[in-house]
């Protein structure tokens, strides 16, 4: 009789921890579906201050877009974050592509003490795209509010429609003209922000 008793509660305890292994994924599941839409603020440089909407259909993976804004002109962007690690400190592997659309850049001749002349001309109606790669680390990832610091490196294509007053400038030559000037560098990236989750 012993020995049934303790081959009984042997195998209730055996079905117990498998319910509860298979229940614990299911409960980390719910926990973290909780928070899948919110609001992402941020700065950094070179591109800015933006704020996104945030998408977040799985917890390892996180889905942004929204506006930005560098002082200068405005612009659109969107991302993707891949969080690996099921911990309240966290490291993320980022990818963002973003559009600044067409405007006056001659106030950086302002910035940089420089009088305006003809050669300010040549810097409106500047456009630029970016594609930025980074590692991350966020601070409350699977939180309803959290920190991150994501740094990296931005590859930026740059259009200035006609540099010709530009040209002309560094020349000292007018009879000099051009069609389009693009520029490409790959940079520096370094971004700041928080996340608050809504739903």
């Amino acid at each position: 009789m012993r020995r049934r008793t303790s081959l009984l509660s042997s195998g209730l305890a055996l079905g117990c921890l498998a319910a509860l292994g298979f229940s614990t994924p299911a409960m980390a599941e719910d926990e973290g579906s909780k928070h899948t839409l919110g609001l992402m603020v941020d700065a950094g440089a070179p591109h800015g201050i933006g704020v996104s909407a945030v998408l977040r259909p799985t917890q390892w993976l996180r889905l942004q877009a929204g506006p930005t804004t560098n002082t200068l002109s405005v612009g659109v962007r969107g991302g993707v974050s891949l969080l690996p690690l099921d911990t309240f400190i966290a490291p993320s592997l980022n990818a963002e592509v973003g559009h600044y659309f067409g405007s006056e850049y001659s106030d950086v001749l302002d910035w940089l003490g420089r009088e305006p002349s003809t050669t300010s001309q040549a810097i409106r109606d500047v456009t630029y795209n970016y594609v930025t790669g980074s590692v991350g680390l966020e601070v409350g990832a699977h939180s309803r509010f959290n920190f991150f610091l994501h740094v990296g490196l931005s590859y930026v294509a740059l259009t200035v429609p006609d540099p010709t007053p530009l040209i002309q400038d560094a020349t000292n030559d007018d009879t000099v003209t051009s069609g389009p000037l693009h520029v490409r560098a790959t940079i520096p990236s370094v971004k700041l922000g928080f996340i608050l989750y809504f739903f």
